[in-house]
């Protein structure tokens, strides 16, 4: 196995330097000066922007030289910045990008990481009665669960439920806190949980719909196998058939579904985050793009690609920890 995650690390290190550089010559390839947007709107602003520092800002960002060699030795420099662990300094927020992506990356990551634990909690079990009781009344709930969680679009079904949870039940619904408390204790993480109840509901009704569909459609087809057939004329109770027998095999799939969840739960919900105005890292760089910040939009997707290698590369193993007959060499 040693052998194999070696090989595949390596792999992932010709994928990220093949990311790198269509991230970087896309962005300088632009039809958008970036540079000179700010400055025009720092001169719209009453400020007066000297040649000087505009030359020290193209030059701070590796934007000086639009030639094709000028651009080559940009990246060059880009990449040398990234193998040191430096992203480069926001235009927006005039800090390092790092320091941007993980001070609100925690947000995200907490609603993400509770939204999925309670979507596999919800959507796997629903889709192993649905396919063990077909064409059931259980199994037409489940179907309508899933038309649902498909056909609502986010931003539309995150305002009925806004509304509704806001007006009927009393619910905050937009920002972490209430700014005229001054919560401690467990009453701040009380007051942390109601306002984090409604886009969590949200992201989970949401996401359920498809895995529940993938769990169902897996299930179904593990269910006519040959080798199912034969562990009930064994005489294997139905538990022991479907819970040992078929749901292990239904899980290859589900793994395979794995390999996004990684970079997901770091990248944030950006419409979610946007309808109820949650400071993640998703409406951060949906701010940062919409203003031209090109260091965070490069680093940001950077960082994102490297947790989708990361999560390829964790899939791949897990396959050889659900099915025995897969072997990592």
């Amino acid at each position: 196995m040693l052998k194999y995650i070696i090989k595949r690390l390596a792999l992932a290190l010709v994928i990220l330097l093949g990311v790198s550089m269509i991230i970087y010559f896309l962005i300088r390839l632009m039809p958008v000066d970036f540079i000179q947007d700010k400055i025009n709107a720092m001169n719209q602003g009453g400020a007066t922007v000297s040649q000087e520092t505009v030359d020290a800002m193209y030059e701070m960002y590796g934007l000086k030289d639009d030639s094709f060699m000028g651009i080559l030795k940009g990246y060059f420099s880009w990449l040398s910045s990234l193998l040191h662990f430096d992203l480069g300094t926001s235009f927006v927020y005039a800090r390092p990008v790092s320091e941007v992506i993980f001070e609100h990356m925690g947000i995200s990551f907490a609603i993400a990481l509770i939204a999925t634990i309670f979507e596999f909690l919800i959507a796997i079990p629903l889709g192993i009665t649905a396919a063990t009781h077909q064409y059931s009344l259980r199994d037409y709930v489940v179907t309508v669960l899933v038309m649902i969680g498909i056909s609502l679009p986010s931003f539309f079904f995150g305002q009925v439920l806004k509304s509704f949870f806001s007006e009927f039940l009393g619910f905050p619904t937009s920002g972490m806190v209430d700014a005229t408390q001054s919560y401690t204790g467990a009453a701040l993480l009380v007051d942390y949980a109601r306002h984090m109840f409604v886009p969590i509901l949200t992201i989970v009704i949401l996401s359920i719909g498809a895995r529940m569909r993938m769990t169902r459609t897996n299930m179904l087809e593990v269910l006519n196998s040959d080798y199912i057939r034969t562990a009930r004329a064994k005489g294997l109770s139905e538990r022991v058939v479907i819970n040992k027998h078929a749901f292990r095999n239904t899980l290859i799939p589900l793994v395979t579904s794995l390999a996004g969840l990684l970079p997901s739960l770091f990248s944030g919900a950006i419409i979610t985050e946007q309808v109820f105005d949650l400071p993640g890292i998703g409406n951060i760089a949906l701010d940062a793009m919409n203003r031209g910040d090109i260091p965070f939009i490069m680093g940001y997707n950077m960082f994102l690609a490297v947790l989708s290698v990361l999560g390829i590369l964790l899939a791949d193993i897990m396959y050889a920890v659900v099915d025995p007959r897969v072997k990592l060499e």
